[in-house]
């Protein structure tokens, strides 16, 4: 029987790219080995491509006790049937635990055990499965079908196609949650007039990512950018209209992303993209997006009271200045940097 391993990890769309690495560390270590792997359902298309996973499940209802949990049962009877020697349980919850536990997994490695809050979360993760901790690049497989999708929505507008990814997706309905989001946000008054300046200088087409729950706030920037100049592109509103697996081949595609601190910055770094990410709130050292130091540029305003993230500073938080500070036209900045670097190269 192949020696099997299970990595748990079952959360946002970053924090399952940021898994990746720890994945490949394994498969190097032992390349016999199986490595399966729980994640949440929504993150599933980053992974669905992985050839480094040799099975992989998903979970829907995270919080739901085992006990009264269909789905957690039913995994947990799957997983069984697998036989690991060895999971790798990266969620600190208890309710993970307990799942994983009736998995029959003859040995469980918690991160709660190895965890160091002044490292990167790559780093983390292998650390946790037993691995060197190195900050490694994350991987995101795409298929041809996703480029080519990709290639249809952006056939024939004008270059360079500029990206703004200015959402979080859908409400979690967690009031934490909801008051971590709020807190990276970048009004959709400062994406308009980035989008004037940029525009302005350059032409091409602004393209608006996100999912279905960001297809107001889309919209509200695409209304802010004013009537459009004869000759002078609309934007592209793809917010709602992508699945993840296609937000991420446009993402490919595109020349420069603008984003919050949320999944497609990660997902650009994976992909090589050259991305400016907006910083706020987060911490740093834990959670940046890693890629190329030439490609991704992380653009923060220092304030006495960030990072606020795990303090009590964040819930009494009512006003995200460590955001707005950060000014269009330095942002514009850093996209023309962009932008020149990859006219250089072609």
């Amino acid at each position: 029987m192949p020696d099997r391993i299970l990595i748990v990890r079952a959360g946002a769309l970053g924090d399952t790219l940021m898994v990746t690495p720890t994945i490949r560390a394994l498969k190097q270590r032992d390349p016999e080995a199986e490595v399966d792997f729980l994640c949440s359902q929504s993150a599933r298309p980053l992974l669905e491509e992985n050839p480094l996973i040799s099975r992989l499940f998903s979970l829907e209802y995270r919080n739901v006790p085992y006990f009264f949990s269909r789905e957690k049962r039913r995994l947990a009877r799957e997983m069984r049937q697998r036989q690991y020697r060895l999971a790798v349980l990266l969620e600190s919850g208890r309710r993970f635990r307990e799942l994983i536990e009736h998995s029959g997994a003859r040995e469980i490695r918690d991160i709660r055990d190895t965890h160091d809050p002044l490292a990167h979360s790559i780093v983390n993760y292998q650390r946790a499965a037993g691995c060197e901790g190195v900050m490694m690049p994350m991987d995101l497989y795409l298929t041809p079908r996703d480029e080519m999708r990709a290639a249809e929505m952006l056939r024939g507008l004008p270059r360079p196609w500029i990206g703004f990814h200015a959402g979080y997706g859908p409400p979690s309905g967690k009031d934490s949650r909801l008051q971590s989001e709020r807190l990276r946000a970048w009004g959709p008054e400062s994406f308009a007039r980035l989008g004037q300046i940029v525009r302005q200088r350059h032409g091409g087409t602004l393209v608006l990512t996100g999912s279905g729950g960001d297809v107001l706030l889309a919209s509200r920037i695409s209304e802010l950018l004013g009537p459009h100049l004869f000759g002078q592109q609309p934007p592209l509103v793809l917010a709602g209209r992508t699945s993840v697996r296609e937000m991420a081949a446009v993402i490919e595609q595109l020349d420069v992303l603008v984003t919050v601190d949320s999944a497609p910055a990660h997902i650009a770094a994976a992909l090589g993209t050259r991305t400016v990410v907006l910083w706020g709130p987060a911490i740093f050292e834990q959670t940046h997006p890693h890629g190329d130091p030439a490609r991704v540029i992380v653009v923060r305003h220092p304030v006495s009271c960030a990072p606020c993230y795990g303090t009590p500073l964040m819930k009494q938080c009512q006003r995200n200045i460590c955001m707005e500070a950060i000014s269009p036209a330095r942002v514009a900045a850093e996209v023309e940097q962009l932008l020149a670097d990859r006219n250089a190269v072609s």
